[in-house]
């Protein structure tokens, strides 16, 4: 993603979305230094299994949502596989690859550019890919109180997803 599409918080509630269910988690984060400024990248696993080496050669999902984030991770879509889901936001394009692209359209749903990154999650919440949306609902509890929790539940609920 880009600076300012709250990718790394995104990123924290996947986790605990992943923690709610047992599973053990890693987060690497590399963004610019500057403010609002430039990519934004969050690599996750979340698995059953002890994590003992945190790189990602074979991701699973891919969520594009600024060109800035696809254009640093460029060299990793050249060997993606059927079995991956890439979240393609409109604006942003991707590679070719073999991997399975869902088309996910958060402008037309008044998802605005900073919640992009929770709206994807509320989508593989919804394609129960994942995560489910019990999972995301408990993390968002976790990390959110008061009036911003509210907000965040509301903004995913009325995410919908396309086919």
């Amino acid at each position: 993603g880009s600076a300012g599409q709250r990718i790394i918080t995104a990123g924290e509630i996947l986790c605990l979305a992943g923690l709610t269910a047992g599973l053990k988690t890693t987060q690497k984060n590399e963004y610019n230094i500057t403010v609002l400024r430039g990519m934004s990248v969050s690599e996750l696993i979340l698995s059953p299994e002890e994590i003992d080496y945190t790189g990602i050669e074979h991701p699973s999902v891919i969520i594009a949502l600024g060109q800035e984030g696809v254009d640093r991770r460029r060299d990793i879509f050249d060997g993606l596989q059927e079995d991956t889901l890439v979240l393609q936001v409109g604006g942003v394009d991707v590679p070719p690859s073999k991997a399975h692209i869902h088309r996910v359209d958060l402008t037309s749903q008044s998802i605005k550019n900073p919640d992009w990154a929770l709206g994807s999650l509320a989508v593989l919440a919804k394609l129960d890919t994942v995560i489910s949306q019990d999972m995301l609902k408990a993390a968002l509890n976790i990390r959110f109180k008061g009036d911003t929790l509210d907000a965040a539940l509301k903004m995913v609920a009325r995410v919908e997803i396309s086919a």
